[in-house]
């Protein structure tokens, strides 16, 4: 019922906007070719005939477009006889996938969500896996996929709390979609959970982290800790604060979070990571005006250190220094810039500090919150209070960190997972079976 009602509204849809968006197409020619797309013209991707595999990554924007970059160096890996594609919903996408994507990926513009499109769709790209990022469901897309003879594959699949209320309003067609899957891979245990709720086969549900974050969450080197305390002329249990990728506004914040905690670490050192570097000279200035003696980190990597505070005037370091943070700041955060990779020094064990604007890394957030190992504070007074807590608290602190090399170890491998789901059933249809569809 649900889905005859979708089919209904979606036609009804289509006959009033089809008229305005020829004569759109007539004059517009910057949005010409995503609007024939976006109609199921896509003859002009070119396919790789070569290959008896062909994958079809739906990524719904930005965020999916960095999953399926990491998941298509996967598939390059592990399955050299399959030629990917990737459609998106968006002009941001298209970008983004234009810049990160191989040069052998094509990516076109994802189909309107109506039978003959759809169709006229599947009949060229003749998908053989058909693979859904994170929660992008459409009802047509998924249906005539199956038909055409696909093997679907929902990857990197997440469901959050208020998605999950949206969706159990229909939940017999979401049952019914879900159904139509091969295999559910999600980020975490509440995302299996709330799509076993949904009506999911728990069967066909692994847990197996988040790819987007993969590459960024690799196997610290042991040696990097003490090669930069070395460096930095830092003792073994000598206290570091790092604040990495800082807008303008957060150092003077952080500022006041320092000289609150020397109170109680006075042989505290902080390392500052601005997030552009030719905001270096604005970075020292304030300092300057502060009283706060600092010093670039290639002087300290010359003359040894001599300052309580270290300015990064280096690019690639970021990584580095966080292994021998004691504790961590990502900024981005307390100014409204989205955020940064909290990832990256969660991967060293150490709990991460972040403020409220982290629109851009939610998800990541959400992984290390659901773990008691990421502290969102909105104020640099309640920064400085929870690290003074945590001071004070050092076994509290500990389990935190734990938490944290927990969820970074959790991405690690994810791609190589998830995809090796998708070799695992390709595997063992026969392999004439593997070929195009033509239905």
């Amino acid at each position: 019922m649900l889905y005859t009602l979708y089919q209904l509204f979606g036609w009804l849809f289509f006959i009033v906007v089809f008229p305005f968006a020829c004569v759109y197409l007539a004059f517009s020619d910057k949005h010409r070719q995503g609007l024939r797309q976006r109609f199921g013209q896509v003859e002009d991707v070119q396919l790789d005939e070569d290959k008896p595999v062909r994958i079809w990554l739906h990524a719904a924007s930005v965020g999916e477009i960095q999953v399926a970059r990491a998941l298509i160096s996967e598939i390059k890996k592990q399955l050299p006889e399959a030629s990917i594609v990737v459609s998106t919903g968006n002009r941001h996408g298209m970008a983004v996938a234009a810049n990160q994507l191989p040069n052998d990926v094509p990516c076109f513009f994802a189909p309107f969500d109506l039978i003959g499109i759809v169709n006229r769709t599947l009949t060229t790209i003749r998908p053989t896996i058909y693979v859904c990022l994170e929660t992008e469901l459409w009802p047509n897309i998924i249906r005539q996929a199956q038909h055409h003879g696909a093997k679907l594959f929902l990857l990197n699949g997440r469901l959050s709390e208020n998605s999950y209320a949206g969706y159990r309003k229909i939940k017999s067609l979401m049952r019914d979609l879900l159904a139509c899957f091969t295999k559910i891979s999600v980020i975490q245990g509440g995302d299996a959970k709330r799509f076993r709720a949904l009506g999911a086969d728990p069967t066909k549900i692994r847990i197996l982290g988040n790819a987007k974050y993969d590459q960024s969450t690799t196997s610290p080197d042991p040696n990097m800790v003490e090669r930069y305390r070395q460096m930095l002329g830092i003792h073994h249990r000598q206290p570091v604060l790092v604040t990495g990728s800082t807008h303008t506004g957060e150092e003077a914040m952080l500022i006041e979070v320092f000289r609150a905690l020397q109170q109680r670490l006075p042989d505290l050192v902080w390392i500052v990571a601005p997030r552009h570097l030719q905001r270096l000279t604005e970075v020292e200035k304030l300092f300057e005006e502060q009283g706060i003696a600092t010093m670039r980190l290639r002087q300290v990597q010359e003359q040894g250190r001599s300052a309580e505070v270290v300015i990064v005037d280096t690019m690639g370091e970021l990584a580095g220094l966080y292994s021998m943070a004691t504790y961590v700041f990502c900024g981005g955060s307390l100014v409204e810039r989205g955020g940064h990779n909290v990832l990256e020094a969660a991967a060293w064990g150490t709990p991460v500090f972040y403020g409220p604007h982290m629109a851009d890394f939610s998800d990541a957030k959400a992984l290390l919150e659901a773990e008691g190992a990421g502290f969102c504070v909105k104020t640099p007074g309640e920064l400085a209070d929870r690290l003074l807590y945590f001071i004070e608290k050092p076994e509290e602190y500990a389990v935190a960190g734990r938490g944290a090399l927990k969820v970074a170890n959790r991405q690690q491998g994810s791609a190589q997972k998830q995809i090796a789901l998708i070799k695992e059933v390709l595997h063992s249809i026969p392999q004439s079976s593997c070929m195009y569809s033509t239905i």
